[in-house]
């Protein structure tokens, strides 16, 4: 086993030897080397002070920790399970909560935690240690592994039964004034049901289509209140992007399902964790049609019909686009749904595909 000074020199060692770029704080541009995750490489930036790494903060999301911003003491929090401290920034210590005595004891850091371009870097083996974490050098690799004693949260679901011919049509980023009712219109003249993944400031805007959803009969589901990019967020962030649509929903229609898409379908290991506890579903998809993009009708239903199977759920969106991106969306559609029903597919909603 390394003792704490062998694994620093080897850090810096790895670090330094994947990036010949100078690695200070000064530079508008800072280095990325990976760092692995329970065997999985991330890569992350990184500043090298006084011979100790420090990476962003946010970065130690993908271990499974929970990460907040205390304002009012300008210092990152970490907590996993019975362990939370907090690191302030400009300072060489960290603040630690002891569960049994109700108070905070101070430990110092090998280095000072920073702030960057407006983010907290923090130092990567104090943070690491402190979490109860194994990290390690493996030289015939040439990579610094972390083994963070975590385990895995339930993985996003991206299909249903691939025994049952079924599809799951949804719709991401509504309501809006312009799409959504066109689609609605197309839903309601072929009688398909649909799962729309709402976010939060649009049904704040756009009330009375949110409720149209579901009066006529479509499913509905959480895509956060702003579509934040989530690990690049703090978790005391995520939960309030959730339960501010989830309220809002329930204002709105008397609804709160446990259904839930990440923006982009992207997720650290402490979102998984966060959104399981939050007692959520993710959902992800198997047919990417990319509509977001402004493809055509025809770019549309040659992706569909290239990657669709049994249980397969199909990603498009609906959002106010004064560029018009999703004409392709609305035309496709009808006719999307046609040519899946010759193939004798059924349209549910995702709540009704993971019944099965």
């Amino acid at each position: 086993m390394l003792n704490k000074n062998g694994i620093l020199i080897l850090f810096c060692f790895i670090i330094l030897a994947t990036c010949s770029a100078p690695a200070l704080a000064q530079e508008s541009q800072l280095p990325e080397a990976p760092i692995y995750i329970d065997n999985q490489p991330f890569e992350t930036r990184y500043i090298m002070r006084d011979g100790h790494l420090l990476v962003p903060a946010l970065f130690l999301k993908h271990t499974g920790v929970k990460i907040s911003w205390n304002k009012q003491y300008r210092s990152v929090v970490f907590k996993h399970k019975d362990i939370q401290f907090a690191l302030p920034v400009g300072r060489d210590y960290a603040d630690v909560y002891g569960h049994a005595t109700g108070t905070w004891r101070r430990q110092s850091l090998s280095t000072k935690t920073i702030e960057f371009n407006g983010e907290a870097f923090v130092p990567l083996i104090d943070v690491v240690r402190k979490l109860g974490m194994d990290v390690a050098y493996q030289r015939e690799r040439g990579h610094t592994f972390i083994t963070t004693n975590i385990p895995v949260a339930p993985s996003a679901i991206y299909r249903g039964d691939p025994a049952v011919k079924q599809v799951a049509l949804t719709f991401d980023d509504g309501p809006d004034s312009y799409y959504t009712p066109r689609i609605l219109d197309i839903l309601n003249q072929k009688n398909v049901p649909a799962t729309f993944f709402v976010m939060g400031q649009q049904i704040e805007e756009f009330p009375a289509m949110m409720k149209r959803i579901v009066r006529e009969g479509h499913g509905i589901a959480n895509h956060t209140w702003s579509h934040p990019n989530i690990p690049t967020v703090m978790t005391s962030t995520l939960v309030d992007e959730i339960q501010s649509t989830q309220k809002e929903m329930m204002k709105t229609v008397g609804r709160m399902p446990d259904l839930f898409r990440p923006p982009y379908g992207a997720l650290t290991k402490s979102d998984h964790i966060v959104l399981d506890e939050m007692g959520m579903r993710t959902i992800m998809w198997s047919v990417d049609t990319i509509d977001w993009s402004g493809q055509s009708a025809e770019e549309i239903l040659h992706i569909v019909r290239r990657d669709i199977s049994p249980g397969g759920i199909i990603l498009q969106h609906n959002f106010q686009s004064d560029a018009r991106l999703l004409d392709g969306t609305v035309e496709a559609l009808p006719r999307m749904i046609d040519e899946l029903q010759a193939q004798g597919y059924e349209f549910v909603t995702v709540q009704t595909l993971l019944e099965k």
